[in-house]
């Protein structure tokens, strides 16, 4: 069995909200349906922002999206640049527990320290402790100290490209 990183096109954008589907009933997110649509062609159409790739399982010859990796950029002071966050790391269910995670990793950081990136984050469900345990095993710390916290911000308008 062979795992590679394939980064989807555009035209594999419903697949991708398949996947992305899948994920957000699997945690219990709310999705909004047209505002996750226009995220995912936003970061399909400007790789500046982040890199999206499909977890494709090679087995002898039978080639099968496992799930999906969202990783979106940022900048910290406090780390000294550029650095990134796992938006979303899916693999659908039959294809857990199976290793794949553990094959991926390196080659996720790799891309981070080829793209620049000084530092890798995560959230991770409190209450998953499978995947609490993974990520600390892959050197992952809590920040017990800290308390992630969020605020919904309404754009006045999208814009087409951020970076510009």
């Amino acid at each position: 069995m062979n795992i590679s990183l394939v980064a989807p096109g555009l035209s594999s954008a419903d697949m991708l909200l398949t996947l992305v589907g899948e994920l957000f009933e699997y945690e219990v997110l709310p999705q909004k349906r047209e505002q996750t649509t226009q995220a995912v062609h936003q970061i399909l159409n400007n790789p500046e922002l982040g890199q999206v790739w499909f977890i494709e399982i090679d087995d002898n010859g039978n080639k099968m999206i496992a799930g999906h990796i969202i990783l979106s950029y940022s900048f910290s002071l406090e780390y000294g640049g550029r650095i990134a966050l796992i938006d979303q790391f899916y693999l659908r269910p039959e294809w857990r527990q199976q290793g794949i995670g553990t094959d991926l990793m390196p080659q996720i950081e790799a891309h981070c320290a080829e793209a620049g990136v000084h530092a890798l984050t995560l959230e991770v469900n409190i209450g998953n402790k499978g995947a609490r345990s993974f990520y600390e095993k892959h050197d992952f710390i809590p920040r017990r100290q800290f308390c992630m916290m969020t605020k919904t911000i309404k754009p006045t308008k999208l814009p087409l490209n951020i970076a510009s």
